[in-house]
């Protein structure tokens, strides 16, 4: 898979091609190895989350956190994300970054800086979870 679309729950309004319209869905794309100093550093992140919540289910047989790892989604992405003791804040401004080189608005404009400053945060972690499911998950799925 190259290339995901996620659908907006908030969309914003944008320039395009001298006139303002709402935004309805974003396309990000697979990760290549120019991207790999935004990239890494999420994929450790989420990886560390995925330790501590799994050394949190073995130490307190709480198998509610467990996620079936061929099939997490976006939402479970994110929730893993937050459960996580890093910095979720510094992990979000490597995302922006990203999605400037990986994301394009309506499947054609690339995204900017204004446009996700535009974004609900809703959108924005959604559209990271997304990223995280179909790009980085399988990734260390794949070894």
């Amino acid at each position: 898979m190259s290339e995901v679309q996620y659908e907006l729950k908030n969309p914003f309004d944008y320039a395009y091609k001298g006139d303002f319209q709402a935004a309805s869905f974003i396309t990000i794309t697979a990760p290549t190895f120019k991207q790999m100093d935004k990239v890494t550093p999420i994929k450790q992140a989420f990886t560390a989350a995925i330790s501590e919540v799994t050394a949190d289910v073995v130490t307190t047989g709480d198998d509610d956190s467990k996620a079936d790892a061929e099939a997490v989604t976006g939402a479970q992405a994110m929730q893993l994300m937050h459960r996580w003791s890093g910095d979720m804040v510094k992990i979000n401004l490597y995302a922006q970054q990203l999605f400037k080189l990986a994301a394009l608005v309506d499947g054609e404009t690339d995204m900017t800086a204004p446009m996700i400053d535009k974004m609900s945060l809703n959108d924005f972690e959604g559209l990271l979870g997304a990223y995280i499911a179909n790009f980085i998950m399988p990734s260390l799925m794949d070894g």
